[in-house]
């Protein structure tokens, strides 16, 4: 081989293509690594401002919740802490009524007209099956004794044995 065989090889083309695609390629993975990198930031930015958009986003949920729900429930809930706290002074105040009233009740029994009052008449407990009498307007109150009008009549002993409806032989 001889040398123009050689420089016909190296400047043929061969070669120097191999050198100069080496030298080409070196700028070329550079380059490449450049855009990458490039590539890289700014995904890491997209990713960046996707976070930053989802946590705006989040804050303004919340803050919709805040304003749409839970502001409205505490206010409802304090205005129930003040209706609650209406209602139980009512209730202490109704409470110490009943109790003046029971205490007004149980001294009336002692009373020393307490055998014709008709109030204590229509407090006492009436029994099922008694029923106001509409001649006299009167009720029957257990334990106490029967008010006697011009319907009763005075029957002796033996009215009182002759009377087939009573069949326990009672007196009236």
């Amino acid at each position: 081989m001889e040398f123009s065989e050689w420089l016909n090889y190296i400047l043929g083309g061969g070669l120097l293509a191999c050198i100069v695609g080496i030298l080409t390629l070196k700028a070329t993975v550079k380059r490449a690594n450049a855009e990458a990198e490039k590539a890289k930031a700014e995904a890491e930015r997209a990713k960046a401002e996707a976070e930053t958009v989802r946590i705006d986003n989040a804050e303004r949920a919340t803050r919709i919740l805040i304003e749409n729900i839970v502001e409205p429930l505490k206010q409802e809930l304090s205005e129930t802490r003040e209706e609650l706290r209406d209602v139980k002074r009512e209730f202490g105040s109704t409470k110490r009524e009943m109790a003046r009233f029971r205490k007004a009740v149980e001294s009336a029994n002692s009373c020393r007209y307490n055998a014709d009052c008709p109030v204590l008449h229509k407090l006492r407990d009436i029994p099922k099956g008694s029923a106001v009498s509409p001649a006299n307007r009167t009720v029957e109150i257990r334990g106490q004794p029967r008010p006697r009008g011009a319907r009763d009549k005075v029957a002796d002993s033996a009215d009182v044995a002759a009377n087939d409806e009573d069949s326990a032989r009672q007196p009236p």
